[in-house]
């Protein structure tokens, strides 16, 4: 159940209940999400992206789903642990730039998988988790997804040999190779095209008496958040079709996905605090903002699903924040100036809802000016 179709009624009894701004949370949607894309990809476990929407709710439903976790910090350690996670068999430590005291950290509690992109990292690793599992991430083509993420990680392939031998000979137990195609990747071929470059450093790696039993194929599966045409099951069947081919049944296959799994189970619910009329422009002033759910707007040109709970004719609204800045405007177009958005006539404690609020909302949100992030709470 998507909490963006919960009718007017609904939506008004919780902000009675629990005030503005609330994420609305469908515990069935994430279930879904998540076994949706277990049944349709070969791997061996699917490892949440914490870093996707960390809320202890969405975690213990995970958990309890048979979830692991990708985590980048101490914090997200904790989280994980906090939950139920076990340490070693649930928990991958997938960022390639990890402070050593969170490896040492993450090495006492029993987690014993890591990535790298460089030599420093491998001594970091080296260092602070002796003797550990390792994979080599590489970079790939992210065109076609939202944010570009090899822009800062992954290695070229030609190096991700010569790493796999350096992190052989400090110790280190090379295990596999990963990549990430960018996050919200609108384009499955370029999964394809990542997997024959980790086919070549396999067959590279194996030349060098280093024989690998893994590939991490990231996260970056889509989530719909207008008319895009996104078939999660396809995505994965034909990545599970090419993977198979490719490898075979003695290379394990994981996976990190985020968005995909709670982007649409989550809805913002947030109020109308005060209006204005600018530049003979229609401004709407929201308890929440681009320093809080709509962070995205700024780093990405996101756009969500919204609505207003009135009926009557469409009025052109500018959409800011609650905060003492002026960056603090969520209704922008595709270069990231100030734009208007359509939306029936609204007032004072008026209620707008934005959909698919589910990924990088809630974990990006900041505290500036003293706001809090809005509230969680769970239906269904």
């Amino acid at each position: 159940m998507n909490p963006f179709d919960l009718p007017r009624e609904r939506l008004e009894e919780l902000v009675a209940e629990h005030g503005t701004p609330i994420y609305v949370v469908s515990r069935g949607q994430v279930v879904e999400n998540f076994r949706r894309l277990d049944a349709c990809l070969p791997a061996v476990t699917l490892f949440y992206a914490v870093k996707a929407n960390p809320h202890p709710g969405i975690l213990e439903i995970l958990a309890a789903a048979g979830a692991g976790f990708d985590v980048a910090s101490l914090g997200e350690i904790e989280a994980a642990l906090a939950v139920g996670a076990d340490a070693r068999r649930d928990l991958i430590f997938a960022d390639t730039v990890k402070d050593p005291r969170h490896i040492a950290h993450a090495t006492a509690v029993g987690l014993d998988d890591f990535t790298f992109d460089n030599r420093s990292e491998i001594t970091q690793i080296a260092r602070h988790a002796p003797g550990a599992g390792v994979h080599v991430r590489i970079r790939v083509s992210n065109e076609g997804s939202v944010a570009h993420l090899s822009e800062k990680f992954g290695c070229l392939t030609t190096e991700a040999v010569p790493l796999l031998c350096a992190a052989r000979d400090q110790g280190l137990v090379p295990r596999g190779v990963s990549f990430h195609v960018g996050s919200q990747c609108l384009e499955p071929g370029r999964y394809l095209e990542a997997l024959d470059l980790v086919r070549a450093v396999f067959d590279g790696a194996a030349r060098e008496g280093i024989e690998l039993e893994v590939v991490d194929i990231g996260g970056g599966f889509p989530v719909r958040y207008f008319d895009e045409k996104i078939d999660i099951t396809a995505i994965g069947r034909t990545i599970s079709t090419y993977f198979e081919g490719l490898f075979g049944p003695e290379v394990k296959l994981v996976a990190e996905p985020g968005r995909a799994v709670v982007g649409d189970a989550v809805a913002l619910v947030t109020k109308v605090i005060s209006e204005s009329e600018r530049d003979g422009r229609n401004w709407l002033y929201f308890d929440d903002g681009t320093y809080g759910s709509f962070m995205e707007v700024l780093l990405y040109r996101m756009k969500y699903p919204l609505k207003g709970l009135n009926g009557g004719p469409l009025t052109p609204y500018v959409l800011a924040g609650p905060t003492c800045d002026c960056i603090d405007v969520f209704s922008r177009d595709a270069a990231g100036d100030v734009c208007t958005v359509d939306l029936p006539e609204m007032h004072l404690d008026d209620l707008l809802v934005a959909g698919s609020m589910g990924a990088y909302t809630f974990s990006e949100s900041t505290r500036f000016n003293g706001f809090e992030p809005p509230g969680f709470v769970y239906v269904d």
